[in-house]
């Protein structure tokens, strides 16, 4: 069975003499399907699993309905995957290998839970969720893996903002005074980082209170999400979505003495 998690911690001296303060990275490519979604499926079809669910339905651009699927393998979980009709072929070809794909026109309209799980419904006995959101849980293990190192900062991609949460629920957890820097797209819908589109989130009221606390999330411009991937492509496995804790490190100052962990998301199914 696929296990995830337990991703290489490395110092980057490179990055450490270009930027002047101690940078890590978590390597989350390094999970089984290259994606720190790899963490949320597994805890999804564990549940899932323990609660006979017949079907599991989820909004996706890719990575996390692929890593699902894989997943499910061995399982009689049906996996449906709710996707934009411009998705990639090459993508939607993937997830169809394990699963199934609805194509809807999500730019045009923001589906409610309640939508999605009648979309993928077959007969009115199925036991189906929407797993799109909901469980953040799965990145507090991340937190765990790294609490020794003892980082000042941590830099996270974010998107709909599961991820966000579950790091600053295990910064709770393991009592850590680490701040999180989360970093997102201003564009909604066109951004060159794809899975950071969140046209609709229901994290937002937990996020904004995370913020008060001195947490921060900040976007980045097209340009700077394009020129970040062109410059660390070759360096790392990353795809432009993972791309953009990189591309945030210029727009920052920090202390000699900081300690900060950049949180490769991974490259997934790119």
């Amino acid at each position: 069975m696929n296990k995830s998690g337990n991703t290489p911690l490395i110092k980057n001296d490179e990055l450490a003499q270009k930027f002047g303060f101690a940078i890590l990275i978590k390597d989350e490519s390094k999970n089984p399907f290259r994606t720190f979604k790899d963490r949320r499926s597994e805890v999804i079809i564990k549940k899932g699993r323990d609660e006979q669910v017949d079907t599991l339905v989820l909004i996706t651009s890719g990575n996390a309905g692929y890593s699902l699927g894989r997943f499910s393998q061995g399982t009689n979980i049906r996996i449906v995957n709710i996707v934009d009709k411009k998705l990639k072929k090459s993508i939607k070809d993937k997830l169809k290998k394990y699963g199934e794909i609805i194509e809807i026109n999500l730019s045009e309209k923001i589906l409610k839970p309640e939508e999605v799980i009648l979309l993928a419904r077959q007969n009115d006995e199925e036991v189906i969720w929407d797993v799109t959101n909901g469980f953040h849980e799965g990145y507090e293990k991340i937190v765990e893996e790294v609490k020794e190192a003892n980082p000042n900062f941590i830099i996270l991609p974010v998107g709909s903002g599961e991820a966000f949460v579950g790091f600053y629920k295990g910064i709770e957890k393991f009592k850590l005074k680490t701040k999180l820097i989360g970093v997102g797209v201003k564009d909604k819908w066109q951004s060159f980082a794809d899975k950071l589109h969140t046209p609709w989130t229901p994290y937002k009221s937990k996020i904004q209170s995370i913020l008060k606390e001195g947490h921060k999330i900040i976007k980045l411009e097209e340009e700077e999400i394009k020129e970040a991937y062109k410059q660390y492509k070759d360096k790392f496995n990353i795809e432009p979505s993972s791309s953009v804790v990189f591309g945030m490190l210029p727009k920052l100052k920090f202390k000699k003495e900081d300690k900060i962990i950049l949180i490769n998301s991974g490259k997934g199914i790119l």
